[in-house]
């Protein structure tokens, strides 16, 4: 079990928003209506503080599902009874109401947009800051919800924004809403600033214990997806002593199938084992059919190492069936078909395998572009520039007014006074900020080092694989080709072995990964030995990972006869003494 679902849709949009704005519900459920009266009426007998978390709980309960004109007609006696109250706050939540409504019945749509501005601009009219902070929070998981990335992360932004504005500290509930944006960054995959802002939300205290292990046992994920397994391990035991201290069964049986994702991940497969089999059928207890599917999963994979395919295959239709309903879960659909792959592989079935390793690449490539990170930080960045922008106009534009009203000696010799105050203060500032952003725009850069280095490292692992692969089949093919075997098979498992090997397109996605690890390693290599070839380049990236002849060849697709000739051609370009290796001619570069 995760901690969220991985494809969110509209049941998801729905849970959100009764929950964020039914938390800290106290005593609104308890009101009564009289004979005949309408629902909101009954808000005028509720105190103020609690009417829009009233105002919320009816429209949720009553109006969600009824159709368009008559919902709308309830939402606009709704706005009357807020104006004749004089309570600016609940007539705000009209327009936030509206959005949720639309949002629900119609998906992705450009009315919820409409209202969600709405709302925001009346909140901004009115000096409604913690309103105006709320409604950004409540746009920007709408854009989430619907993979809208760019847009979600300008309103989660400028929600901040408000929120420090308004003061953090005063803010009811604000570790609540910084968990929320951390589950947005979570499923990018930006785990840095998601683990920032759950380190910060664990600093406020919660209604519910729940809360606290949840936003633990979260951390417990980062770690893990970061290959930090002995502090993932920490984490989910932290979360799961809280879980068995309050009698949670839910979450202590998704905080155990949790740590024996960390058992299976480190290879520890007879201990994951019992994890994942309780982890799935606790998930079919709780009707959690994604977390079902991705523990089922797990359970194909150790069939495939054990070289048991058959019961992967019914295992990984069973897992499809779960993930199909009601929206298919694309990151589950890739890893699915990729399995298959696999399944069919080892069952020496070749043409299907082809298919579903085509399938995934598909399915592969767009979720790339959907949850493009480096998008997400250019609009982070052009909303700082914005903002930095907007200050310099104002304040030079108060400068200028200033100015103008100055017309004595007096005052002119006082304002240079002033002015030489600000500039020195101006520039004591500007040089503290310019030393946050170089701080700022360091941890950046390391940040985006780190993750670098962690797809250059998936990167080699894959390289490994692939050479096992490799060998498996020229094994086969061997044994086929002594055996007469029908020519279309061995032809088919030949164009399955082709697709492992390191072609042009994949050594330009590796060669982007590598430059980002070692930035010097071609300038120096292209300094000290000038004429070497793209292919040289090649073989020489491939040594600096430290891979065997064997595991050049393969990858390369040729003999190790000819990876050695490669090597002493190279030797020879390179100009390398006998007593230098290619290996130690380049450890330094």
């Amino acid at each position: 079990m995760k901690r969220a679902k991985t494809s969110v849709n509209k049941s998801v949009l729905c849970a959100w928003l009764t929950f964020l704005l039914s938390f800290n519900l106290l005593g609104v459920s308890a009101f009564n209506l009289s004979a005949g009266e309408h629902p909101f009426d009954s808000l005028a007998r509720i105190a103020k503080k609690k009417r829009v978390e009233a105002a919320t709980l009816i429209h949720k309960n009553k109006f969600r599902k009824l159709p368009e004109e008559q919902a709308m007609t309830y939402l606009g006696q709704l706005t009357t009874i807020a104006r004749g109250l004089k309570d600016l706050s609940l007539e705000s939540v009209v327009y936030d109401l509206k959005a949720d409504y639309y949002a629900v019945n119609r998906q992705y749509n450009g009315k919820s947009i409409d209202y969600y501005q709405a709302a925001i601009n009346f909140a901004d009219d009115n000096d409604l800051h913690l309103e105006k902070a709320i409604y950004l929070l409540h746009e920007g998981m709408f854009y989430y919800i619907y993979k809208h990335n760019n847009q979600a992360c300008l309103s989660f932004l400028r929600s901040l924004e408000a929120f420090r504005q308004y003061g953090f500290e005063r803010v009811p509930d604000m570790g609540f809403y910084y968990n929320k944006i951390a589950d947005f960054y979570y499923h990018l995959g930006d785990y840095a600033t998601a683990k920032n802002y759950l380190e910060l939300a664990l600093k406020y205290t919660f209604g519910k214990p729940r809360d606290r292990y949840t936003i633990i046992n979260t951390l417990g994920l980062i770690d893990r997806n970061t290959h930090q397994y002995p502090k993932a391990l920490a984490k989910f035991n932290q979360a799961l002593g809280e879980a068995v201290k309050h009698n949670d069964t839910i979450w202590v049986s998704i905080i155990n199938g949790n740590i024996g994702s960390v058992y299976f991940l480190q290879g520890q497969y007879d201990k994951a084992l019992p994890y994942i089999k309780a982890d799935y059928e606790n998930s079919l207890a709780y009707n959690e059919n994604i977390n079902a599917a991705i523990a089922l999963l797990r359970l194909v994979k150790i069939n495939l190492i054990k070289n048991n395919a058959q019961p992967g295959l019914l295992q990984l239709n069973k897992a499809e069936t779960m993930i199909n309903n009601p929206v298919p879960d694309l990151n589950l659909r890739a890893e699915i078909l990729d399995l298959k792959s696999q399944v069919y592989e080892q069952m020496g079935v070749y043409a299907p395998a082809i298919e579903m390793r085509k399938q995934y690449q598909s399915i592969k490539d767009s979720l790339n572009r959907q949850n493009n990170i480096a998008a997400v930080e250019v609009v982070r960045m052009q909303y700082v520039i914005n903002k930095q922008q907007d200050e310099e106009t104002r304040l030079k534009a108060q400068a200028k007014l200033k100015a103008t009203q100055r017309n004595t000696a007096f005052i002119v010799s006082f304002l240079l006074l002033v002015i030489t105050g600000l500039v020195y203060s101006r520039q004591t500032l500007k040089t503290r900020k310019d030393k946050e952003l170089l701080r700022s725009e360091k941890l950046r850069v390391d940040e985006e080092l780190q993750y670098t280095e962690m797809k250059l490292s998936a990167y080699t692992e894959n390289l490994h694989k692939n050479n096992l692969l490799i060998e498996t089949f020229k094994e086969q093919i061997e044994q086929l080709k002594h055996k007469d075997a029908d020519g279309a098979v061995i032809a088919h498992l030949e164009e399955l072995m082709q697709a492992h090997i390191m072609t042009d397109g994949s050594w330009l996605e590796f060669k982007k990964i590598f430059l980002k690890v070692y930035p010097n390693f071609f300038f120096g290599i292209k300094k000290n030995f000038l004429s070497l070839s793209e292919t040289d380049m090649r073989l020489l990236t491939l040594i600096k990972l430290q891979l065997t002849n064997k595991e050049i060849a393969n990858m390369l697709g040729i003999t190790v006869e000819g990876v050695k000739k490669a090597k002493q051609r190279l030797r020879k370009k390179m100009n390398l003494e006998d007593d230098i290796s290619i290996e130690e001619a380049i450890s330094k570069l």
